[in-house]
C-alpha cells in the first residue's frame, strides 16, 4: 500500500476533494441556492394586505326613493398577518357619495372601519350611494382605498359607479 518513502502507491485510490467539486455538482448547488434565495425574497416581500372588489351584476344600480342611486360591491379584505387588524375602507373620486356595509349596521359614511381576524379573509357587501343631484348617466370612476394605520400598509382598487336607465 505504501512505498519506501511512506506515500500511497498510485494504484491505491484515496480520497480526493476534486470529486465533489465537479462542474455539474457546482451547477446544481448554484441552481438550488438561486431558487432558495428567490423563494425567500418573494416570501419577505409579499403583500400583507389584499383588496378585491367585485361589482354587483344584477341589478347594476338601484334608484332609491329619495332619488339617489346605489351600487353594490362585494369587497374582500385579506389580512395576511398573524394578528387581528382594523382596516379603514374609504372612497375617493365620487363627490357626495357615502357607503354602508351590510354586515355592520352602524357603519355609514365616506370611510368605515372593518375588523379582520388574523390570517383570514373577510368578505363584505358594500353599498355606495350618491345623491340624485350629483349623479351622471353612464359610468364614473372612483377608488376604494384600504389602509391599516398601525402597519402603514394600504391597497387601492379602481372601480366604476354605474347609473343605468333614466337619469334621476
Amino acid at each position: 500500500i505504501r512505498d519506501a518513502a511512506g506515500n500511497f502507491v498510485k494504484d491505491v485510490r484515496h480520497f480526493n476533494w476534486h470529486i465533489f467539486f465537479r462542474a455539474r455538482t457546482l451547477l446544481y448547488v448554484t441552481l438550488w441556492c438561486v431558487i432558495g434565495i428567490g423563494m425567500l425574497y418573494f416570501l419577505l416581500t409579499r403583500d400583507r394586505l389584499l383588496l378585491e372588489v367585485l361589482h354587483d351584476r344584477n341589478p347594476v344600480s338601484v334608484v332609491l326613493s329619495d332619488g339617489s342611486v346605489r351600487n353594490g360591491f362585494s369587497v374582500k379584505l385579506s389580512n395576511m398577518l398573524p394578528e387581528p387588524r382594523t382596516f379603514i375602507l374609504s372612497l375617493d373620486g365620487l363627490p357626495g357619495a357615502t357607503m354602508s356595509v351590510a354586515e355592520i349596521k352602524e357603519a355609514t359614511g365616506k370611510s368605515i372601519e372593518v375588523e379582520v381576524e388574523a390570517d383570514k379573509l373577510r368578505q363584505s357587501h358594500v353599498f355606495v350611494t350618491q345623491p340624485a343631484q350629483l349623479t351622471k348617466a353612464g359610468q364614473t370612476a372612483f377608488i376604494f382605498n384600504v389602509t391599516d394605520p398601525q402597519a402603514f400598509s394600504s391597497a387601492r382598487y379602481n372601480a366604476q359607479f354605474d347609473v343605468t336607465g333614466p337619469n334621476p
